[in-house]
């Protein structure tokens, strides 16, 4: 099988992203008259196709924030059967190149910090920087993948001129931890799940900050709300703090055989 991206513009190509929206939120997808204005007024949209058949796709429009203009992604979706295959990535790559192309210099986008496969794709391999929280971004949300929780979220930024390919945040298990102090950190309770456990420690005594979040949130947060819940307020808590403080996510870390994926915070303009 063979994959291939190429912009979305057509209705037709447009229908199939919607029916893929809806295959993945399990909701009602964006209205068709919404997203083909967008792509027609320097909206960018992009599908994968896996041998004709979409599978992937990633959409954005136009954002104008304190004189600037920046390229706003609302939304990346691929298919359950084709996750965990690089799809993402190579989605994310494309829209850099293609908004590069029309003049864009910056990408703005949210996520939920909870899902660590987004986190890792955003921070990690990308190189963006987690720059703001939104508590309860988008209120309610009852679709499949974020309903029964408060919809917080990261701002993440990605400048293009900037942009460093995620090497600069794969940073070798030996650096990270002679010159970090974990603020956050993952216990395994008897039950096999991950609770948060918040350490008290002097935030300046290292240039680097580690905060754990678990690896497969979505299960544990089906297997036991009230503890999704706990992990919820506690990195809301935290992440607001230090934000506020003058660090950004500038990173995420994850070590073969462990189940919790590290934040890497930074001062801001280090």
């Amino acid at each position: 099988m063979s994959l291939s991206l190429q912009i979305i513009e057509t209705m037709e190509q447009l229908k199939e992203m919607a029916e893929l929206e809806a295959d993945v939120w399990g909701t009602a997808p964006i209205p068709l008259h919404q997203t083909l204005t967008a792509v027609k007024n320097g909206g960018i949209a992009i599908g994968a196709y896996m041998d004709g058949k979409l599978v992937g796709f990633v959409y954005s429009f136009p954002g104008f924030r304190n004189g600037e203009v920046y390229l706003c992604s609302h939304m990346m979706g691929i298919a359950k059967p084709f996750r965990d295959q690089g799809i993402g990535y190579r989605l994310k790559m494309k829209q850099a190149e293609e908004a590069r192309r029309r003049g864009y210099r910056v990408i703005r986008w949210t996520y939920d910090p909870l899902q660590s496969r987004n986190g890792y794709l955003n921070l990690a391999k990308l190189g963006a920087l987690g720059v703001e929280y939104v508590e309860n971004c988008y209120g309610e949300m009852n679709d499949a993948l974020n309903g029964q929780l408060p919809s917080d979220r990261f701002i993440v930024e990605w400048r293009l001129d900037e942009r460093v390919t995620g090497e600069r945040n794969l940073v070798k298990a030996d650096l990270l931890k002679a010159r970090s102090l974990t603020v956050l950190e993952a216990g395994q309770r008897a039950d096999g799940l991950l609770r948060p456990v918040p350490r008290d420690i002097d935030e300046t005594a290292a240039p680097l900050l580690l905060a754990a979040v678990p690896l497969d949130f979505p299960q544990l947060k089906e297997r036991d709300l009230a503890l999704a819940l706990e992990w919820r307020l506690a990195t809301r808590a935290l992440f607001q703090r230090l934000l506020a403080e003058g660090w950004i996510a500038a990173g995420a870390w994850r070590r073969s055989g462990e189940p919790a994926m590290h934040y890497i915070w930074v001062r801001r303009n280090e």
